[in-house]
């Protein structure tokens, strides 16, 4: 990047274990050449204050709150944001990223104060997203602030084009669609062959979610019908965070394990060990339907068929590129789906290689990271006009 080094901050209400399209994206800042800085909510205060993670910056910040307590959440996170910016007050700060609306009021004020470019981060539509923990009237507060606080920031990536479309309706400035697709998966057949013994020591094949393990998503569903008996030939790898983390802990057993949160930079090992990715969200909530999970990509980077809900944008675009299937959520569609690609050795590999292919084409982090160092160049070059 030529000229001074320009510094990015960027506000997340997550510790940042890593994020993993937060992290590709200081990634990619940082390799073209910007200074970039995390300011995050340690909201369990149990991550280091303060560290560099590949050339980035990470400053967690307090105070103590709940991710599953609303109550709690709500009357902390205005402490955050007042951290947040005394910690960029002593800054020297030439563009602000928010990533989501519970970071975007603190970000739009530190950048007006400051006549800097702001940039908004949709990873979801938040109001569809409160609408699994808040009641109905409170949902409707919250599309009120977010249809009114989207109009403000200087440019809007997000993760879609269906959230774009969405978002562009209320008046936001929607740069571009950044998808939250991985870099090529690279692991040693060593470690890929460890996982495999480690899940599936009988020599079956492998069935995987790692993700967020939260209700509305067919973890429980998958983890009981696994040790209840069904797709014998199959085994579950389940891994991730959420609420539901302890009670999947408990129920492991000889068909199924579950190992926890796992790091992005350990993502490929496991996705190349299994044989098919599940994502299975309950369409009947609006950002389950409207979102896209990165399984999607990563199932298509290692030419694997993923099982996705019918009614949802997921479900949508695996039909259309026809890479994967999609199923009746809540139904046992999904087991009978895994039986069917287990079964059927042609179906399985072309799906495979049907995502390979749009994932080389399109579906990849390289064209993602060129339209996001696109947009920046674009703001800093408007800002110096």
């Amino acid at each position: 990047m030529a000229g001074k080094q320009k510094h990015v901050v960027m506000l997340l209400s997550n510790p940042f274990r890593p994020d993993p399209r937060v992290h590709k994206e200081a990634k990619a800042l940082v390799g073209a050449g910007y200074k970039v800085t995390i300011l995050c909510w340690d909201r369990e205060q149990k991550y280091p204050k303060q560290e560099t993670i590949d050339g980035i910056l990470i400053r967690r910040l307090g105070p103590e709150s709940s991710f599953t307590s609303t109550k709690i959440f709500l009357k902390t996170i205005r402490k955050f944001w007042k951290e947040a910016r005394n910690e960029m007050s002593s800054m020297k700060i030439d563009i602000i990223q928010s990533h989501d609306l519970d970071t975007l009021s603190p970000a739009v004020k530190e950048a007006k104060s400051r006549k800097i470019p702001l940039v908004y981060d949709s990873h979801e539509i938040y109001h569809q997203m409160a609408d699994e923990r808040l009641s109905g009237f409170m949902v409707k507060l919250v599309k009120v602030y977010e249809k009114w606080l989207v109009k403000k920031p200087d440019a809007v990536i997000c993760v879609n084009d269906r959230f774009g479309d969405i978002l562009a309706s209320w008046g936001a400035n929607v740069a571009g669609v950044i998808m939250g697709c991985p870099p090529e998966h690279v692991a040693s057949p060593e470690e890929i062959s460890r996982i495999r013994q480690q899940i599936s020591p009988d020599g079956k094949l492998v069935v995987m979610y790692i993700g967020v393990l939260e209700p509305n998503r067919n973890v429980m569903e998958l983890v009981e019908g696994f040790t209840g008996g069904k797709s014998p030939e199959a085994r579950l790898l389940l891994g991730g965070y959420g609420t539901l983390e302890k009670e999947v802990a408990n129920k492991s057993g000889p068909r199924y394990q579950f190992i926890g949160p796992v790091n992005p930079k350990d993502m490929a090992a496991y996705t190349l060990a299994s044989d098919i990715l599940v994502a299975v969200y309950d369409p009947a909530f609006g950002n389950n339907r409207d979102s896209v999970p990165n399984k999607l990509f990563e199932a298509m980077s290692v030419s694997k068929p993923i099982i996705v809900a019918k009614g949802t944008w997921t479900g949508q675009t695996v039909e259309k590129l026809n890479c994967g299937l999609a199923v009746k959520y809540g139904s046992d569609e999904v087991f009978q789906t895994i039986d069917k690609l287990l079964a059927n050795k042609e179906l399985y590999e072309k799906l495979g290689k049907n995502g390979r292919m749009a994932f080389e084409a399109e579906y990849n982090w390289p064209v993602m990271e060129k339209r996001l160092l696109k947009i920046y160049h674009r703001l800093f070059s408007n800002s110096n006009d």
